[in-house]
């Protein structure tokens, strides 16, 4: 339970301060109500706005769930759907993301079970757009929020018990969330050019799983579907999501669900998607965060040691590599970037933090990278001599 802090402390440490000295007037912007960026005349750009969506959607604590979204200067939009840890049974449930428990030293949690109301104070990288170097500050941005457990895709209420006995409601409603979500977006965003449905972590599964239904709704976007850390091997998924979650995942998406469930939803989208789709991944080589939820997931609690995390890297490799040998317009980015020398690990999700900047793999950063690719249309993959390693490190 120790090792899933780290990616709490990367988010929340240098937040900390921010979000106690500028907690109100941060919940103070993202509460007042916007008019509609895509719709204003007079609305400005790079401004964040919060869209209520109705009735039918919560997060998974029953509070009220909104989007996020922010104009920019050109005709790109970006869907983002954000990441932020995962339930997977009741004792999961139990036990969401709480920053009061970081900063008084206990166990972090495993999900955000509603929005963070500083939420925006953890959004850099690929959405700030006072950063010079930002290849994507110019893009307009819709930011789906994720506050469910469910990788943006249950339908589920259900009725646990704490370890204390006491009963709670958990509500599986990425689905719906989703799906209102798009109404918005569908209403409001008109013939984009270029349309980056993207997402981390978490949302790197979300984004994947629902690239298929958002292309379909704009025929004339050339579209670029990027997950960014989303790799949990697990032989429960099948069970996981359509009975504890019900998301009748087959039924919804067109593939089942299987133990490479990020590689599945790239099999999967290949035919869905329009033959001049761009699909990416971008994975930390030894990814302290993801191994640590994969082996709880599995029921192998305990500190991760040299086998576990080469364990998850080989399966994330493996998956890679069968990806890019069988799928046309597909390009990663492996890095083992900034590796701890004592835990042998390496940091989690670069989308929307500095690192995004920073990253170098074989003298290219991460940032130049995608800005090769979606805005440059030069095709190619980094960390070759990964997939090609085997063995043990």
């Amino acid at each position: 339970m120790k090792k899933i802090s780290k990616w709490i402390k990367v988010t929340l440490l240098g937040t900390a301060v921010v979000v106690i000295l500028g907690s109100l007037a941060v919940y103070g912007l993202v509460n007042k109500r916007p008019t509609p960026p895509s719709v204003a005349a007079d609305s400005r750009p790079y401004q964040w706005n919060k869209v209520e969506l109705g009735e039918q959607v919560r997060s998974s604590d029953g509070s009220k769930y909104h989007l996020l979204t922010r104009t920019g200067e050109n005709r790109n939009w970006i869907i983002f759907f954000s990441g932020g840890g995962v339930s997977w049974d009741a004792q999961s449930a139990a036990h969401p993301i709480k920053i009061m428990n970081f900063l008084t030293g206990k166990d972090a949690g495993n999900y955000f079970a509603n929005i963070p109301f500083y939420l925006l104070n953890l959004l850099g990288g690929m959405t700030d757009t006072e950063h010079a170097d930002n290849p994507f500050k110019e893009w307009n941005v819709v930011y789906i929020p994720y506050s469910t457990g469910d990788f943006h895709i249950g339908s589920r209420k259900a009725e646990y018990t704490k370890e204390d006995g006491s009963p709670f409601t958990m509500n599986y409603n990425g689905r719906s969330n989703v799906e209102s979500s798009l109404e918005w977006i569908y209403a409001h965003v008109d013939n984009p050019e270029k349309l980056l449905i993207a997402g981390e972590s978490a949302g790197g599964f979300g984004s994947s799983f629902w690239a298929g239904a958002i292309a379909e709704h704009y025929k004339e976007a050339q579209i670029y579907q990027y997950s960014d850390s989303s790799f949990l091997y697990s032989d429960k998924w099948p069970d996981i999501i359509d009975k504890e979650w019900q998301a009748d995942f087959a039924e919804n998406f067109g593939y089942p669900a299987q133990a490479d469930l990020i590689g599945a939803a790239f099999q999967g989208n290949r035919r869905k998607l329009p033959e001049n789709a761009v699909l990416l991944q971008s994975y930390s080589l030894y990814d302290e965060v993801l191994i640590s939820f994969q082996n709880r997931i599995n029921g192998e609690d305990g500190p991760l040691d040299l086998q576990m995390i080469n364990t998850w890297s080989q399966q994330m490799r493996e998956s890679v590599r069968q990806l890019d040998s069988s799928l046309p317009n597909y390009y990663y980015y492996l890095t083992d970037d900034g590796r701890n020398p004592q835990t042998g690990t390496t940091s989690h999700t670069f989308a929307t933090r500095d690192v995004f900047y920073t990253t170098k793999q074989d003298g290219i950063r991460l940032v130049d990278w995608l800005d090769d690719i979606v805005n440059k249309q030069s095709m190619y993959s980094v960390g070759h001599e990964f997939i090609e390693q085997t063995g043990e490190e």
